[in-house]
């Protein structure tokens, strides 16, 4: 046998070498595959096209996802996009976030996932509850629901969006079918739309990036990852990113908590 593979790899060499490249090929592809498996649920299935179709996502995907603003914001602001929700005050406003390294992020176009600094079960539970908490604030206006970007985790979304009108569908959330937030229970990361002046701080201070889709097309260039917090203080931060993600929702639809 092994004589017959020598006869046959120096008869044929061309040959014998795109064998051994397709060979590698095919075992690093099934690494990035059961890679992307081991990321947990999300929009796409945990299937080979699956895997196949988020690589071919990546044509229209961006690498500069910290960055803070690889635009030109007069060009694609929206009608809130440049006003600050986040505090602004020495006191509250963001600092940089501990440690000032980013948590291990897989390259995949999606899912958007961590794979260090993972956030604890009491902590993730805190998350949803506090979702919960915000909703019950804003009922007139917000709705929880299952993900309808990400399959079953838990969401925020605009109440009855698939009613309205076009008229009355902010164009920063058509895209995103209504929704404005949700969690990922594998790692407690969040996704959020955030005005475009409160993601360039987030970037800034090293709490969040963008999707690799936002701003491609399929994306608002606010849609925004934020990392899982990973105490007391940084569960603190959480909680005003994703109050800062309901204001802008609020200036977008043009009402208040009460939805008047």
């Amino acid at each position: 046998m092994a004589a017959q593979l020598q006869t046959a790899v120096t008869e044929r060499p061309l040959l014998a070498a795109a064998g051994a490249l397709g060979l590698i090929f095919a075992t690093i592809a099934y690494q990035d595959y059961r890679h992307y498996v081991s990321l947990g649920p999300h929009g796409l299935p945990p299937t080979f096209w699956g895997w196949y179709t988020q690589l071919k996502m990546t044509r229209m995907s961006r690498k500069d996802v910290t960055v803070p603003a690889p635009y030109n914001i007069d060009t694609v602001a929206g009608p809130h996009d440049k006003e600050n929700f986040l505090p602004q005050d020495a006191a509250r406003a963001l600092k940089w976030r501990p440690g000032n390294k980013a948590p291990q992020i897989p390259n995949f176009v999606a899912p958007q996932r961590q794979t260090s600094d993972i956030a604890s079960d009491e902590m993730k539970q805190a998350m949803y509850t506090y979702l919960d908490t915000l909703v019950a604030s804003h009922g007139a206006v917000l709705q929880t629901q299952k993900s309808v970007l990400e399959g079953p985790v838990p969401a925020v979304g605009i109440k009855g969006f698939a009613s309205l009108s076009d008229a009355e569908k902010p164009v920063v959330y058509r895209s995103t079918r209504g929704e404005i937030i949700h969690i990922h229970p594998p790692d407690g990361s969040t996704h959020l739309i955030m005005s475009l002046a409160d993601q360039k701080s987030v970037i800034q201070t090293g709490w969040g990036r963008r999707h690799r889709l936002s701003g491609g097309g399929r994306l608002p260039w606010g849609y925004t990852f934020a990392y899982a917090p990973r105490n007391e203080m940084e569960f603190e931060v959480w909680k005003t990113l994703v109050g800062s993600a309901v204001e802008f929702c609020l200036a977008n639809m043009g009402t208040n908590a009460d939805g008047k």
